[in-house]
């Protein structure tokens, strides 16, 4: 993402949760990779959407603001208590 290339992951690693603008399919969903591929060679307006929007979320992503989340996190869990 972060070269302005359409990205590809799967839905079961941890960056799944956390980005948006990608394709994401199940690690041995080896039909839905192909489509995925195919999709971004086909059609160029996602192609497009996919590399524009990955770059600028990429770009947002900051370790104060990774940071910042969990920090979050704990203090919910500490709350919960």
């Amino acid at each position: 993402m972060q070269m302005g290339v359409p990205s590809i992951i799967s839905k079961q690693s941890g960056c799944a949760e956390i980005l948006n603008n990608v394709i994401k399919t199940d690690y041995w969903d080896i039909d839905a990779m192909a489509d995925a591929i195919n999709s971004i060679i086909t059609y160029p307006a996602m192609y497009k959407q996919l590399r524009e929007d990955g770059l600028d979320e990429v770009n947002r992503i900051t370790w104060d603001k990774a940071g910042a989340k969990v920090i979050d996190i704990y203090r919910k869990v500490i709350d919960k208590k």
